[in-house]
């Protein structure tokens, strides 16, 4: 979409990550392939190379969704503050996943806040400092990609093993730390090719990668050494985060009994009417996902609950679909979990959507315990209903990683850049994942 010269100074389009809450860890990136996609989306006929700004935003990994609207308050706040977001630029808030609640709750506590300052840098009550007001009016777009408005299903059977996912962190904790020793390190390493080679999942390849470029011992300069303190510090922090923190979960939990009214995938009809009556003057766009269906349930009925202790309701005895697409057993378990669970249709129907990719003039009704991976498909159809976007992905595809990509460091031990984090047969390509970031991108600058 060409753009006319204007003097409405930069677009500043903020990527804000989901659940896993990071920018980068070590070479692992969150949106994966996105800045060379931005780069090329530049150079297309009518763009303007100098006037749009992308921007990656580190959040906390499983920290509830107020925690992390704070941290998304203080990097636009400290921004606006030093001059890099200047007076006259624009700001456009892209949310993947839990980030797009992250969002909303930043919106809704702006838009409450009115004048309240936000001192930065120092910065006294004598000095001029931005307020509330000053960060609202500088956000122009919105964008969600696969946002649990409502809520999802895995957060609640997740909620429901607590002791086991606390052991599982745990033991993710201790066993990073074994790597760090030179011996343990290269029994980790054989473990992982083993694993990964066996089991063929995408995300043992990617903890691989994790685990070889964290390992210091094997650094020949000293440059490579700090990278590699540098890489293992961030994941150390990373899961220290997780073990601390994992209120998020409750935040998206579709559960009654733990609804938290204070989460923006929590409020009622009369808050969320509210809460888009305070959106005037900013534009949105969403977009949501729907995964290949690896079981078959009853249309238009929720499907069974997935109990661990059940092996009647586990993967596979659930019914296959026909015909059945290729995917991962972290795939099938992680499709099967987000199926069955307390979710139902926010407004007492069915959404129906015509693909945007594959492009398609027919329209396919999702139903209840249609998702993604992670997320139901119908919680992401608000606020926009119809005009929601619907891509035939699953969660990770539509951040990039949808295929292995090979690393470009050739002063580091990671193998690989991207990864398809999720083998789910969507059969998404690099034309899908560019017409969506072109889309995006489009939207933001024009």
């Amino acid at each position: 979409m060409p753009r006319t010269p204007s003097s409405r100074g930069r677009v500043h389009i903020v990527l804000i990550p989901g659940f896993a809450g990071f920018d980068a860890l070590g070479q692992l990136e969150y949106y994966a392939g996105v800045t060379p996609q931005f780069d090329r989306w530049k150079k297309l006929p009518g763009n303007r190379q100098s006037d749009v700004v992308l921007h990656y935003f580190d959040n906390f990994p499983t920290a509830a969704v107020r925690t992390r609207a704070a941290r998304l308050r203080r990097y636009l706040t400290t921004r606006m503050a030093r001059g890099e977001f200047a007076e006259r630029d624009s700001i456009a808030l892209v949310g993947h996943s839990t980030g797009g609640l992250d969002i909303r709750w930043l919106l809704w506590e702006l838009n409450n806040a009115k004048n309240r300052p936000y001192p930065v840098d120092g910065a006294t009550m004598s000095d001029k400092v931005l307020t509330a007001t000053d960060i609202r009016s500088r956000i122009k777009r919105v964008v969600f990609l696969s946002v649990p408005q409502w809520g999802t299903n895995i957060a609640d059977w997740v909620r429901s093993y607590r002791v086991m996912r606390k052991l599982f962190v745990a033991d993710l904790c201790v066993g990073f730390k074994g790597t760090q020793v030179p011996l343990l390190g290269c029994m980790e390493e054989s473990f992982w090719n083993c694993f990964s080679k066996e089991s063929k999942l995408e995300i043992a390849k990617a903890v691989r990668d994790v685990i070889s470029e964290s390992e210091s011992s094997c650094g020949d300069t000293a440059k490579q050494v700090a990278d590699a303190q540098e890489a293992a510090s961030e994941v150390q922090l990373w899961l220290r985060h997780i073990a601390t923190d994992f209120h998020a979960i409750d935040d998206l939990a579709c559960e009654d009994g733990v609804r938290d009214p204070q989460s923006p995938a929590h409020f009622d009809a009369t808050r969320r009417e509210e809460e888009v009556e305070g959106w005037r003057g900013i534009e949105r766009r969403s977009y949501a996902t729907v995964g290949a269906r690896p079981f078959w349930f009853t249309a238009g009925e929720p499907a069974p609950v997935w109990d661990l202790f059940n092996p009647l309701t586990s993967p596979l005895c659930t019914p296959r679909a026909r015909p059945s697409p290729k995917y991962d057993l972290l795939y099938c378990a992680a499709y099967r979990a987000c199926a069955g669970g307390p979710f139902r249709y926010p407004n007492g129907g069915a959404p129906e959507a015509k693909p945007f990719f594959p492009a398609s003039s027919t329209a396919r009704t999702i139903e209840l315990w249609d998702n993604d991976g992670i997320v139901n498909t119908a919680s992401m159809f608000w606020p926009d209903g119809k005009k929601t976007l619907l891509v035939e992905c699953d969660h990770m595809d539509i951040v990039g990683h949808y295929q292995d990509t090979p690393s470009v460091c050739e002063c580091s031990k990671r193998r690989s850049q991207s990864y398809d984090l999720f083998k789910s047969g969507s059969n998404f390509t690099p034309e899908g994942f560019a017409r969506v970031w072109n889309d995006v991108f489009d939207f933001c600058a024009s």
